[in-house]
């Protein structure tokens, strides 16, 4: 019985909650020209709900003072509010997105840069922060990283020294030899001259040569199990050894 009277004061608060909160109704709407945003998301990440405008931008979804509310919509930034108390006392509510787009300042084309300036004026760009925000609650101001910093997620600066620093490059070519030194070392564990032979029964000249004659790649042998590299090769045996056959008895004739 006490399971059942925990589970009865467990449904109890979680209905005393949701009955503190009331519907808002509000409407979406483009920041510059005003224009609903038909199908946008509302979210109630408070309360787990969430709900979608009408053609007119129009919805309504249950919330109380506290909640944060995040709105987004295909092509315009995604932004959140935290729900006020006065909100309630409202018909409908409008809430604006600006564009997700990012305006560049004007550009007098001229004599192309060499590559080292062009590099250099795309580093030192400034673009516009376009990060979420919650209206209600202060932006964290991130104060800069020091030369020793380590860098976790690559921003756009990142981005560019990745692609055009030679350093960058050359780790990267390292890399790809490393990764492929590993797929071969991998694909030569699998078939090697003694599992062949093993499972084959051939012996010297006449091994090597049928292992030429399979010519498996190494890129089917490091993604192949052994179980179809081995019957792939046993259907490839007769083969070899009906060839083998047939050029022994034109050397004899």
């Amino acid at each position: 019985m006490k399971w059942l009277a925990t589970i009865s004061i467990s449904l109890l608060f979680v209905l005393q909650t949701e009955a503190q909160r009331t519907y808002i109704f509000g409407t979406v709407l483009d920041s510059t020209d005003g224009q609903f945003l038909a199908d946008a998301h509302i979210r109630n990440i408070d309360a787990g709900s969430l709900t979608s405008a009408n053609e007119e931008g129009k919805f309504r979804i249950p919330a109380k003072e506290g909640d944060t509310l995040v709105i987004s919509s295909v092509g315009y930034q995604t932004l959140a509010w935290v729900v006020k108390a006065d909100w309630f006392n409202e018909s409908t509510r409008e809430f604006k997105l600006p564009l997700n787009t990012i305006l560049l300042d004007e550009v007098v084309v001229g004599q192309f840069p060499e590559y080292v300036q062009f590099k250099e004026d795309l580093i030192n760009m400034n673009v516009e922060d376009t990060a979420f925000h919650i209206f209600g609650i202060p932006k964290v101001e991130v104060q800069p990283k020091s030369e020793n910093a380590q860098i976790g997620i690559p921003g756009p600066v990142s981005l560019l020294y990745n692609k055009f620093s030679k350093r960058e490059k050359e780790k990267r070519k390292m890399q790809k030899i490393q990764r492929r030194r590993h797929i071969t070392t991998k694909a030569y564990l699998k078939f090697t001259r003694e599992w062949v032979g093993e499972n084959t029964g051939l012996e010297g000249d006449t091994l090597t040569d049928f292992i030429a004659f399979c010519d498996f790649s190494v890129d089917y042998l490091a993604g192949a199990t052994e179980f179809d590299i081995q019957q792939r090769m046993m259907e490839l045996l007769p083969e070899f050894l009906a060839s083998r056959e047939e050029n022994n008895k034109s050397r004899k004739g």
